[in-house]
């Protein structure tokens, strides 16, 4: 792979782990507000102009988050929260961007999964601060879960290692639950990960070089 190459995998790989961002409005001064506000923080930035165009780009990018106006034309934003029916373990988040900001909106909202607002006209700061708090808020959750995960599989292990293990009485090899024999070292280090490095004990280096035993030992030392 020579050096262009290289530039264009990083490149690629960078723009694949930058932040997804879905703004769904219909007002163009507000896309464009939106899009100069998260201009320099490296995301990828989808825009649709209806709750039906924003459904779309939903099931197809899977954004982290979504910049929602309330009141559009074919689908409003409320048919587009009760389409995606945002969930309390969403690896997303919505914020509702309302001109009115009444309290019978923002009741239904909260109704929808909707946990954060955003009144017209909006801010850039605002924007800019809101959007890095939602998606480093998410990508920590979803971190902390993909841990959980790995410490109930390592628990797991642990508690298949404790568990009774057939191992032959002649050649020691352990018989594993695909009813196959294995090193005993092999099937550590399979169920593990734990590496070995092999040496000699005292007892063996007697027994299998007795006219060389201390010398031997005095190298192991």
């Amino acid at each position: 792979m020579n050096t262009a190459e290289a530039n264009t995998l990083v490149e690629a790989q960078a723009e694949e782990a930058a932040p997804r961002v879905l703004i769904v409005d219909d007002e163009m001064p507000l896309q464009q507000a939106i899009k100069l506000a998260l201009k320099n923080e490296g995301y990828r930035l989808y825009i649709a102009d209806n709750g039906q165009q924003g459904l779309e780009l939903f099931r197809e990018h899977k954004p982290e988050l979504i910049f929602l106006d309330l009141r559009m034309p074919v689908m409003d934003g409320y048919q587009f929260l009760e389409a995606v029916h945002i969930t309390p373990d969403a690896l997303y988040t919505v914020i509702a961007i309302t001109g009115h900001g009444v309290d019978r909106e923002i009741e239904r909202c909260y109704s929808l999964g909707v946990e954060f607002f955003l009144k017209k006209p909006l801010s850039l700061v605002e924007i800019c601060c809101v959007a890095r708090r939602c998606i480093e808020s998410k990508r920590l959750k979803a971190e902390r879960e993909r841990l959980i995960v790995r410490l109930q599989e390592a628990k797991d292990t642990i508690n298949y290692l404790k568990s009774f293990l057939v191992i032959c009485s002649s050649c020691k090899r352990v018989r594993d639950t695909d009813e196959k024999w294995y090193e005993l070292d092999a099937y550590i280090r399979s169920h593990t990960g734990t590496q070995f490095s092999h040496s000699v004990c005292p007892d063996c280096v007697e027994k299998l070089y007795p006219n060389l035993s201390d010398k031997i030992l005095r190298m192991l030392k």
